[in-house]
């Protein structure tokens, strides 16, 4: 009971100074709230006939959104955004998929047990592998055009001509003793998970979108102070 007595007091003072601590402390300032015009204009081609740009717009402004301290709010250009964006996308380009395959012999030395003695016995084991290796290549070009309704003199506009080339390579069609080949080639085996293409077209988009992320967060750094 000596023991339980001073613990209860122990929970009771923690209880009462966060109590304490929780009114005293600040409320966190809810984020002020930005209405923003997304406009995207894409050129018709094969690639781009294949891509949900609704989605694509959504994904944009997600990513956007994030380390800022306003939250966007997309609404129509009638309807009095704070931001208007215009994002023009042409000559984009995906390129056919490339698959190379190379046959290789591998080898190792393993340890296949202990002699009389007690000393380890090896053996060298072979296997022969396909090593097969996919890239596919895509460019794009985008404008974009910022406006900030709230000053004009921040307005930005960057023409970008960004390349992404996606790689994989994998081991596949092991003939012979599976230990000859290293575990990390016998792990990288093909999952049949490939990017689409409005995957190509987020990852070309990666540096419009950073340096977009970046005006907004000057803008509205220099607003808050």
């Amino acid at each position: 009971m000596r023991f339980f007595v001073p613990f209860l007091v122990l929970i009771l003072f923690t209880a009462s100074a966060c109590s304490t601590a929780s009114k005293g402390g600040k409320k966190r300032e809810a984020r002020r709230v930005v209405p923003v015009a997304f406009n995207i204009k894409a050129a018709n081609n094969s690639s781009l006939n294949f891509i949900n740009l609704d989605y694509y717009r959504l994904k944009v402004l997600d990513e956007l959104e994030d380390f800022q301290n306003v939250q966007f709010l997309e609404v129509e250009p009638d309807e009095s955004p704070e931001i208007t964006l215009n994002l023009s996308i042409d000559n984009f380009v995906l390129w056919p998929r490339d698959e190379r395959v190379s046959r290789r012999t591998l080898s190792r030395v393993v340890q296949t047990g202990t002699d009389a003695s007690g000393k380890p016995v090896y053996q060298t084991v072979q296997a022969s592998v396909d090593i097969i290796q996919i890239q596919r290549r895509s460019n794009a070009r985008f404008a974009a055009e910022v406006k900030f309704k709230e000053d004009p003199t921040k307005n930005f506009k960057k023409t970008f001509s960004p390349n992404y080339n996606y790689t994989n390579t994998y081991v596949d069609n092991i003939r012979g003793d599976q230990r000859a080949v290293d575990p990390s080639l016998y792990f990288s085996r093909n999952t049949g998970l490939e990017p689409q293409e409005i995957d190509f077209l987020l990852a070309l988009s990666r540096e419009v979108i950073q340096r977009l992320s970046s005006e907004f967060r000057s803008f509205y750094s220099e607003k808050k102070t």
